[in-house]
């Protein structure tokens, strides 16, 4: 069985999470987990523009009574903002087409998570969870694996008392995917692909189930989709089909 994971504390957690990239195509999964998990009793989203309780898969009761959006400017986050929340989510990612240049992407993809993440530390947060990507490496020519990897680096900086970090293959299960991803799930095996719906149950899993005390978890492709099967059995899965 697989050995994972999870920060066990002296004393009782609050279940309550903040998140960054909550609208992408993970994000969005992850925020519906939270907020429909019975362990969760407050999940702050930080958006650049409010969306309606359905674009996450939620009803309005669900929303009300669990979830908040918080409209902010990602150039200058605010310590406040991060204040109080045991558990912290980054699902925030952009590419280089969609950030316009090599220099936008890195200046958004990095300076964005690491910043947040820094604000997540110094607010409290003590189990952090980052989206990665397979193939990340810090030591990479290629700019996308090595920004990943780069990012990776420096939230093992910070110290968290948990740290995991989720590395997935090709997404699938996008509701709106980009064209090469769709041509690319169509000829890529099965093995390295993986459902948005299925990470974001890994890490919701990940606060939620009794585990292993060590401080930094890396969790591949593979190993995501054997511990969603492992935890929640094969009916958990979501990459049966695409």
């Amino acid at each position: 069985k697989l050995q994972f994971l999870y920060f066990i504390e002296s004393g009782k957690m609050s279940k309550d999470a903040i998140v960054l990239g909550g609208t992408g195509a993970i994000g969005r999964e992850l925020v519906r987990e939270l907020v429909q998990s019975s362990d969760y009793g407050k999940v702050k989203v930080l958006v650049r523009k409010s969306r309606d309780e359905g674009f996450y898969g939620l009803t309005a009761d669900e929303a009300a009574a669990k979830m908040e959006q918080q409209v902010v400017n990602f150039d200058d986050l605010k310590e406040e903002d991060f204040t109080g929340y045991g558990y912290g989510f980054s699902a925030f990612g952009t590419t280089r087409k969609d950030a316009g240049s090599a220099e936008e992407f890195k200046r958004i993809d990095y300076g964005y998570n690491v910043k947040a993440a820094e604000l997540m530390k110094k607010g409290g947060v003590k189990h952090m969870q980052l989206v990665s990507s397979q193939g990340s490496n810090a030591n990479s020519w290629l700019l996308y694996p090595k920004t990943k990897g780069e990012i990776e680096n420096f939230l093992k900086g910070l110290s968290f008392e948990k740290l995991t970090i989720w590395r997935p293959g090709l997404l699938a299960g996008r509701p709106q995917g980009r064209s090469f991803e769709g041509l690319a799930n169509t000829l890529t095996p099965n093995f390295f692909r993986i459902h948005v719906r299925t990470v974001a149950r890994a890490m919701l899993y990940d606060t939620t189930q009794p585990q292993s005390t060590a401080p930094t978890a890396i969790i591949e492709n593979s190993g995501i989709k054997s511990y969603v099967e492992e935890v929640g059995g094969k009916d958990a899965l979501f990459d049966k089909s695409y």
